[in-house]
């Protein structure tokens, strides 16, 4: 069996890796046993992400991988794609009570990856806790056939959607950029993660009240926080709010990586306005701009982008991919993702906390991520660098609208790297 990559794979390079690492906190240390016992039944039924990278000619495919994963000590990160994974595609590390699983945006985002975790999660906890009881209608174990749907390597059309958008996407030309964020991997070793527990009643109480998300609410908290910082800076915050297209693709069990990134403008005239009115428009501009037709662009950009590539050298491929990508996320002041409130299935009993981490070098200096785990958001603030400002104002923020939280220290964090094979 051979997997077709997602063209966006092509934008990789030594300088372009977009790893994603998602830290689970387990109510108990890890037992590596009983994690590599999972690993091979998930294995069975997610078997596109058993895979290892190839290359023939100019094209990358993925093609089964029956080395085990790798699981480090430590949380200690390994090189995707290299000898240091087995050549695999994920990799697994821990410490103590934490569970990290590691991979990369190229192949997978938060909605496709979940349903992985849940089947990890739920052969880890029942070699463990043979007695506790899970609904597993929702959870797809190894005996279940794989959708055709799911396993799709080309969910895209043939030729462009038709479409009538409702809103353009459109972005000031200029925008403001967060100061004191160093640019690349070389300044890898900085990047700061500032993690905060907040309940979903405190925030959602807040939120449903002005119509809006917990995305929304957030980015709009971290606008006001961005200005409170910079009082003489005039020119347009962006957001870059994360959105995923897989109903505009009818593709809603897609295991790819389907995001697509759409600029909320706070311009400066909105300076000094109340939460309330800034998420009020920041909800109108994400309900207006992913819309089905407005996705349907994206999924157009996809099927362009693979006409244009196909006979390109590998070269001219990765030089037009990565280009693509870059124009297509734009400049951001920040940026700002929610996987949504997600059917656990029981086995967040076991389950602390979830915190996803990005590669930092494709964010504007400052990316937000929300995940939802026992009726708490664990929200995580990444910079690529430590200066407090931003992320005190943001807490300040919080305080003044009364949402309760609880913070922990400012931490570093590493991804792992990708290599692409010869």
């Amino acid at each position: 069996m051979r997997y077709r990559v997602n063209n966006l794979l092509y934008a990789a390079g030594p300088e372009l890796v977009n790893t994603i690492r998602i830290e689970l906190v387990l109510t108990e240390p890890v037992d590596v046993l009983a994690l590599e016992h999972a690993l091979g039944k998930a294995a069975v039924r997610f078997p596109y992400f058993a895979v290892r990278l190839v290359r023939r000619a100019s094209e990358y495919f993925m093609e089964p991988n029956a080395l085990p994963f790798v699981i480090s000590p430590e949380g200690r990160t390994v090189t995707l794609g290299s000898a240091e994974s087995n050549f695999h595609l994920f990799a697994f590390a821990h410490d103590g009570c934490r569970l990290y699983v590691d991979t990369s945006h190229f192949l997978t985002d938060g909605n496709g990856l979940f349903p992985y975790l849940k089947t990890i999660l739920y052969y880890y906890l029942r070699a463990l806790h043979p007695e506790a009881a899970f609904d597993t209608a929702e959870i797809a174990r190894s005996g279940d056939a794989v959708p055709e749907d799911e396993a799709d390597d080309a969910p895209y059309p043939e030729e462009p959607l038709p479409v009538e958008p409702l809103g353009k996407p459109s972005r000031p030309e200029e925008v403001f950029l967060p100061a004191g964020q160093p640019q690349g991997y070389a300044h890898a070793d900085g990047w700061t993660s500032f993690r905060y527990a907040v309940p979903q009643k405190a925030l959602m109480a807040f939120v449903s009240g002005v119509d809006g998300s917990p995305a929304t609410f957030l980015a709009s908290l971290m606008a006001q926080a961005v200005w409170d910082v910079h009082p003489d800076n005039r020119l347009p915050l962006v957001c870059g709010m994360q959105h995923q297209f897989r109903r505009a693709l009818g593709r809603p069990r897609s295991h790819m990586c389907h995001v697509n990134i759409i600029p909320m403008v706070y311009p400066d005239s909105l300076r000094g306005k109340d939460v309330e009115r800034l998420n009020t428009i920041a909800r109108g501009t994400l309900i207006l701009r992913a819309d089905d037709a407005n996705d349907a662009q994206t999924v157009n950009a996809h099927v362009r982008n693979e006409a244009a590539i196909r006979g390109m050298t590998l070269s001219d491929k990765h030089a037009y991919m990565r280009r693509a990508l870059l124009e297509g996320i734009g400049k951001n002041t920040f940026e700002a993702s929610y996987t949504g409130r997600v059917a656990w299935s029981g086995l967040d009993g076991y389950v602390r906390s979830v915190f996803p981490y990005l590669d930092m070098t494709l964010s504007g200096g400052i990316s937000i991520e929300i995940f939802s785990v026992n009726e708490v958001f664990s929200v995580n603030v990444m910079q690529r660098g430590g200066w407090t400002a931003y992320t005190d104002r943001f807490a300040a923020r919080l305080r003044e609208n009364g949402v309760e939280f609880v913070s922990e220290r400012p931490a570093r964090f590493s991804l792992c790297g990708f290599q692409l094979p010869d």
